[in-house]
């Protein structure tokens, strides 16, 4: 049985050292696989059978409500204001009560006003705490908290017990506020999601949701609208602001038989576009699922935290436990003094600040990149990115050109122009290449009819073959068709600047296309900073060596690799790797046509959405939205910055926990300043975080 995805959200989660374990206990049912656990989304992923999808929820249900039972698992997010006005009231009305406590002369006065703060700010957590309690869930931060205030209670320090537990509810309500303004930040290309479109039937037009259009359906779309699935436009001009999908802040003029992406908006005219996909399977809502999929590939830093989190609490415990009792029993001190010093040490041994601050930095990073047209599908490759880099391996064709090969020459060969145009066609017209796509564009011009083909059938960087009116025809590389034994005459490919494709109909040699492509723009520049950050450049193609170091031969590329077909492109990269094995990983670029082999093997792989195939792009583990190869240059110095800043807060929330730490032994620290430095690390690291999407 076919696997769904389910996704949940867990409302009110804000524990993230309670998320790591719903996380890990979700993991573990037999039927769910790839499970996922977005802090920053509360979202909660994981792939079943169809037959165990309400198993599954019920299941999780069932693990939330022993782990956090305020959680409440929706199938559908709930828009929930910035701030709890009841969290703040109770801490409001719970102040005036430590205030009075503060102030009255009455002892017993004094006692019941603290113990009323007390209850009303530490209710939520003390609940918790008896209830985890009883499950053996001691390491989470409502044990920790109640754990070092009853102590205070116990020492009989009850101003101290109460201002702890009000300063950490106040500290978790700046938490709160600050993950949740960054989970709006971060979510903004959620809000993207078309609405509705305008689907037209007949002569009436209908609002539907996106969801209902299918491919063939055509729709309208007016000025100020989003484009709701990908299609082409059949009637109507106006100019498309793309900056929602590649990042880029320029406008195309889209007009009919041209193509238009999901999420594009119309600035001043109307279309009618036919839609060629489905909603699902359009280029923004491939866009959305990439980016909120993307915490599923956890960077090894992150993997660290999550083992380093599961150690450092109970280390921590263990170590108050050990203070408590050894220095009095050994050393003859007081007991008071050494369960206050452990207090202090319980306060400061929740990890939340790593465990939040660490994913939300990768996570605002890949959120911010999407909004600049470059897709990561995980935090890995940021990692990977941010360090060394050995060697780029670049395709030519579509990567360092432009892809637009221009038609120098059509030249037949005993058959006539319209016929062998008719051929060229006739075929082409049914393959995605960039190549064929020039040589449709160069004739285009030409009002040529074709012919219907049959058992057509593509070799990857060598061909094109099929069937038309009877005839066996053979479109591509000059090795192609003599591998199936066509002779070849041509005494014409003698210039390195052009590129040739050779047609064969029954095995007979019938004529051939010359073509030319160009550099990009930016080529040059980029590979100079890529060369910067001290990787080599090696370019890699099926084209003739001559053609390949004609056009590389002002360029800063340190190898050349010519003539190969796309296994022999991996043998390539596998080679390089090897070569680069302790000096720095390995990335490939390419357009996405054929490369999918490549991509997959490399260290990262690196395609461009714009004339990748649907396998390419999903091969690929970074999507640039354009063709810009400045991109990767933007790609690496946020990868770089990405990981300064999560290096920053590592050390940040472990220096300020074991300073305190060092502190309370020596009983310099006490419980409050305790209290305030770990939400005050929570704070930094969560506001430090937010600098990616600055950047």
């Amino acid at each position: 049985m076919a696997k769904v995805n389910v996704e949940l959200i867990l409302e009110n989660l804000s524990c993230a050292n309670c998320a790591q374990k719903i996380e890990e206990k979700v993991a573990r049912l037999s039927f769910a696989e790839d499970v996922s656990l977005n802090f920053v989304t509360k979202k909660i992923s994981a792939k079943v059978d169809q037959k165990h999808h309400e198993t599954f929820v019920e299941a999780v249900k069932k693990i939330v409500n022993e782990i956090e039972p305020e959680v409440s698992v929706l199938e559908a997010p709930k828009e929930k204001p910035m701030l709890n006005m009841g969290e703040i009231s109770a801490v409001v009305i719970s102040a005036i009560f430590f205030g009075a406590g503060l102030l009255t002369r009455k002892e017993g006065f004094a006692l019941i006003f603290f113990l009323f703060s007390y209850l009303l700010s530490g209710k939520n957590v003390i609940l918790s705490f008896f209830k985890n309690l009883r499950k053996f869930q001691v390491f989470d931060e409502n044990f920790l908290m109640t754990a070092a205030t009853l102590s205070a209670i116990f020492l009989k320090e009850y101003p101290e017990a109460v201002s702890v537990m009000l300063l950490y509810k106040i500290g978790q309500i700046f938490e709160d506020v600050a993950l949740n303004k960054s989970r709006k930040t971060i979510q903004a290309l959620k809000h993207l999601e078309i609405e509705y479109a305008n689907l037209k039937i007949g002569n009436e037009i209908r609002k539907v949701n996106p969801k209902d259009v299918v491919p063939g359906d055509i729709v309208v779309v007016k000025p100020g609208e989003r484009v709701p699935v990908d299609g082409t436009v059949v009637s109507g001009k106006s100019f498309l602001d793309t900056s929602a999908i590649t990042g880029e802040s320029k406008f195309f003029a889209a007009q009919p038989n041209d193509k238009v992406l999901a999420g594009s908006v119309v600035v001043d005219g109307f279309l009618e576009i036919k839609a060629q996909s489905f909603y699902k399977d359009s280029s923004l809502h491939r866009i959305i699922e990439i980016v909120e999929n993307a915490s599923a590939n956890k960077s090894k830093t992150e993997k660290f935290i999550t083992r380093f989190a599961k150690v450092y609490t109970p280390a921590v415990v263990a170590l108050a436990i050990i203070f408590a009792i050894l220095p009095p029993l050994l050393f003859d001190q007081p007991f008071k003094l050494w369960i206050y010093r452990a207090a202090v040490f319980l306060i400061i041994s929740c990890p939340c600040s790593l465990v939040i601050s660490v994913p939300l930095s990768y996570f605002a990073s890949i959120s911010k990149l999407s909004l600049k047209g470059i897709l990561v599908k995980g935090s890995q490759f940021i990692d990977i990115l941010a360090s060394k880099i050995g060697s780029f391996l670049f395709d030519k064709t579509g990567t360092i050109t432009n892809g637009v090969l221009s038609v120098e020459k059509i030249v037949p060969v005993e058959i006539s122009q319209h016929e062998f145009l008719k051929i060229l066609i006739s075929i082409e017209s049914l393959s995605n290449h960039p190549i064929a796509k020039s040589i449709l564009k160069g004739i285009g011009k030409n009002s040529i009819s074709f012919s219907s083909v049959q058992e057509l059938k593509e070799h990857p960087g060598r061909g094109i073959e099929g069937i038309v009116d009877g005839k066996k025809v053979l479109i591509g590389t000059k090795e192609f068709l003599q591998e199936s034994g066509v002779e070849i005459n041509h005494s014409s490919e003698v210039s390195p600047e052009l590129s040739y494709i050779f047609v064969s109909c029954d095995r007979k040699f019938c004529g051939y296309v010359a073509l030319k492509d160009s550099l990009k723009d930016d080529v040059k520049k980029v590979l100079n900073d890529l060369k910067s950050f001290g990787a080599k450049i090696y370019l890699l193609t099926g084209d003739k060596k001559e053609a390949a170091e004609k056009i590389a031969k002002d360029l800063p590329i340190d190898g050349i690799y010519s003539e190969l077909l796309p296994e022999e492109k991996v043998k390539v990269a596998e080679k390089i790797k090897l070569e680069n094995k302790g000096l720095g990983y390995v990335v490939f670029v390419g357009d996405g046509t054929n490369d999918s082999p490549v991509l997959s093997v490399c260290d990262v792989g690196i395609s461009f959405a714009g004339s990748a195939s649907y396998l390419a792009t999903t091969a690929a583990d970074i999507v640039l939205l354009d063709e810009r190869l400045s991109k990767i240059v933007d790609l690496i110095k946020d990868s770089r910055f990405t990981r300064k800043i999560v290096i920053q807060n590592i050390v940040l929330s472990l220096g300020i926990k074991f300073a305190v730490m060092f502190l309370g032994v020596l009983g310099v620290a006490n419980l409050w300043e305790a209290v305030v430095a770990d939400s005050g690390a929570m704070l930094l690291a969560v506001l430090n975080s937010l600098r990616v999407l600055k950047r």
